[in-house]
């Protein structure tokens, strides 16, 4: 291949014999180090300098210096010298641009450079071959917007555009990253899906290939200096193995075996009794995540419940049905994550009626008892039951006078119990034994004991207020009254 064509002048008169005619040959050659043949070559007459080996390596030798013999007919000499500048690894390539730069002296003796063009033609190379990183799983749909990963490519060319990639199928986890190529040159890996270290595959880790070529585009044919095109020349590939291991976050809240449990418990459970057991997991650092139970007081604000360590939630304080016959009551599983998340679950608690409560009057009587009436029925009167009388825990009610009442009531009323009375809820049928006079006494206080049905029966004493009602059937006598 041509290099360059050195010229040289002689100012004797051409037509005078070879006086100016000029031979030109390579008095200091370029000796190749594997073959010991010279590198370059002179046609004699005309000053064409040529390669005499297949190819040049850039990166063995950049620059080389020959010195060049102008002699004309007469038998001077000039001289023409072409610099080697410096040495750098070996490197084999197949075609070249050279620049050539003549420096035209006195005398004949000249300087040139020559320079070899650098191609595509070493391998990049991964600067690892196993690249390792350690990232948190994802939350939810949104992915992170920075790499996980950077890697360095080295290559012996001067110019590279390298292109990164992961291999497709190359390993478990490759379809959940990309490769994009920095401005530097270096590479660096993202994630394009989610990852869930909950996943029992994914939480052993991903381990993949990657590739890096050199391939770049070129703006013209080039030939190299064997003759050859170079235009379908190949790009270079490296790859390399990529482990990414998943660090487990606090992105699960616990999870209840079961969210809604209900209990049934008698109004009168002593303090202390277990009702029912919550168990909660969280999915987090494999299961083993800790969690801790505790009551949501906004749903048991008289504290009435408590949970232990274990999920077992107890009375802690008396229950009443007819309070509160039921109570919802919210459980809490809290895990150990920074930061915590809760879980909420349900204990519907059903308090069952005991017989505790006994019968009354169903309102307050006074009846009006005119006075020097004859005996009579003076009233009909009907109880309740706080209790649950679904339960028969309640009517029919049974009615009698207290037998600790005084002479006086005693000898004055009487008191019947009707069972079938008040729609079969039984009731009591008050009456008069004496006329009354109300000048004597206002009213009378008559303590009636109320029964009623359940197991075991409860008995309770309400106080009927019968009042005499005034008649005029007194005469009207003198008397003065001050008003002021």
């Amino acid at each position: 291949m041509v290099v360059m064509t050195m010229t040289a002048v002689d100012y004797d008169d051409p037509s005078e014999g070879t006086n100016a005619k000029l031979i030109y040959s390579i008095e200091k050659n370029v000796i190749e180090e594997e073959t010991g043949s010279p590198i370059f070559e002179i046609e004699s007459e005309t000053g064409v300098i040529k390669t005499a080996v297949c190819c040049l390596d850039r990166e063995r030798t950049p620059d080389y210096s020959i010195q060049v013999v102008a002699m004309d007919g007469g038998g001077l000499k000039g001289e023409l010298k072409i610099k080697k500048r410096r040495s750098m690894a070996r490197e084999r390539v197949f075609s070249h641009v050279v620049h050539v730069t003549i420096v035209r002296q006195y005398l004949g003796t000249g300087t040139a450079s020559i320079r070899v063009k650098d191609i595509n033609d070493m391998p990049p190379q991964f600067t690892k071959e196993e690249w390792f990183t350690e990232v948190d799983e994802t939350e939810g749909p949104d992915l992170p917007e920075m790499p996980i990963l950077t890697v360095t490519v080295h290559d012996e060319d001067e110019t590279n555009k390298f292109q990164y990639k992961v291999i497709e199928s190359s390993g478990y986890g490759a379809d959940k990253f990309t490769m994009v190529r920095n401005n530097d040159g270096t590479g660096s890996l993202k994630i394009v899906q989610s990852l869930d270290y909950e996943d029992q595959l994914q939480s052993n880790g991903f381990r993949f290939r990657i590739q890096v070529n050199d391939k770049v585009a070129r703006e013209w044919k080039i030939t190299n200096l064997c003759g050859e095109d170079n235009d379908n020349d190949k790009y270079h590939v490296a790859y390399s193995w990529v482990v990414v291991k998943l660090r487990d976050i606090n992105d699960n809240q616990p999870q209840f075996e079961k969210a809604n449990i209900e209990a049934t418990v008698p109004e009168n459970a002593r303090i202390g009794s277990s009702l029912q057991t919550f168990t909660a997991t969280d999915p987090d650092q494999g299961g083993k995540s800790k969690v801790f139970y505790s009551i949501d007081r906004s749903s048991d604000r008289k504290r009435q419940f408590s949970i232990n360590e274990n999920g077992t939630v107890s009375i802690q304080r008396s229950l009443d049905r007819e309070e509160t016959p039921r109570h919802q009551v919210k459980i809490l599983a809290i895990d150990d994550g920074i930061p915590p998340k809760t879980a909420t679950a349900t204990l519907t608690v059903i308090v069952h009626d005991i017989n505790d409560n006994p019968p009354r009057f169903l309102k307050d009587y006074r009846p009006v008892l005119q006075e020097h009436s004859q005996q009579k029925k003076v009233v009909e009167i009907s109880a309740t039951d706080d209790d649950d009388r679904s339960k028969s825990n309640g009517p029919p009610f049974t009615f009698r006078m207290d037998p600790k009442a005084d002479d006086v009531i005693r000898a004055s009323f009487k008191v019947e119990s009707d069972n079938k009375g008040a729609n079969g809820d039984g009731m009591a049928i008050v009456s008069s034994l004496l006329s009354f006079n109300r000048e004597q006494q206002k009213e009378y206080l008559i303590p009636i004991v109320i029964k009623d049905t359940g197991t075991p029966s409860m008995s309770g004493t309400s106080t009927l207020t019968v009042i005499i009602g005034d008649i005029n059937d007194n005469k009207m006598q003198p008397g003065s009254k001050d008003i002021f």
